[in-house]
């Protein structure tokens, strides 16, 4: 019995020297996180590189000042901000991966970094996921912001415009919620859904009636004109949106060299 006390304080002081409470040391406004979050030792020990990007500038003040956004959760829309403003030696913007594990509130951060984009002008922005359930997620993270912009729920929602009217107003701009396996797939009169959307971001009509300008038109004018946000939710579990066709799945990356990557 004196052996497995012994044991389980062994195994204790072992796990505080790997693991820390986590503690906000880049951030000087904002509430504690809710619950109590652990994180390596190793990596609490490094300091954060000071960030300059106005965020407070974009963000409403009751979302800092209420806990809307958690320390935490700033910190992460702060950095993803941050490290969208870095063009790479290959002329594409760089990503940012959040790993935060479940419950930290991956998507209030993904929603305060459109949130964010929203606010300066950038209106249209890509969510893609494994399941079109978690649109209802989605749609609950970007309404406790008090963000009220608009969430199109699948390109069926896209086939609503016509070549004389173009779509309604509320489906010119917002978020475009889509699954992987919606890109590889085709709309009404066989048009491509991944250029229905490269389409729509690009700021076209991106009803099937309007018939699009054709793949490589569709990926070169998105890849330019469009610099919003492209999340990649669940981005494990996308390696195999396009099963032996692993071509089409650069298209996407193709199209999204300035956007602002989510992962």
């Amino acid at each position: 019995m004196a052996d497995d006390y012994a044991h389980d304080d062994t195994s204790e002081a072992v796990s505080k020297q790997i693991f820390t409470c986590y503690v906000c040391k880049s951030l000087d406004r904002g509430l504690p996180h809710a619950g109590d979050i652990a994180e390596a030792s190793s990596l609490s020990a490094i300091t954060l590189p000071r960030s300059d990007y106005p965020l407070w500038d974009a963000l409403p003040q009751n979302i800092v000042k209420t806990g809307l956004l958690s320390q935490l959760q700033l910190e992460g829309v702060l950095y993803a901000c941050t490290r969208h403003q870095q063009i790479l030696p290959s002329g594409e913007r760089a990503g940012f991966f959040i790993g935060d594990g479940a419950g930290v509130g991956k998507g209030r951060q993904i929603s305060g970094v459109i949130l964010d984009n929203y606010a300066r002008g950038r209106r249209r922005h890509l969510w893609l996921s494994t399941s079109s359930d978690l649109h209802v997620d989605a749609a609950r993270d970007l309404r406790d912001l008090g963000a009220h912009i608009p969430l199109i729920n699948g390109c069926a929602m896209l086939d609503k415009g016509t070549r004389a009217l173009g779509l309604d107003k509320d489906l010119q701009e917002g978020v475009l919620f889509l699954t992987y396996a919606t890109l590889i797939s085709a709309g009404r009169g066989g048009r491509s859904r991944l250029d229905q959307v490269l389409d729509w971001l690009a700021g076209g009509s991106s009803s099937v009636a309007a018939g699009g300008q054709g793949a490589t038109a569709a990926l070169a004018t998105a890849a330019r004109n469009w610099d919003g946000v492209l999340v990649f939710d669940e981005c494990h579990k996308a390696k195999n949106f396009t099963p032996g066709n692993e071509a089409q799945s650069t298209k996407v990356w193709y199209a999204g060299q300035q956007a602002l990557v989510l992962y």
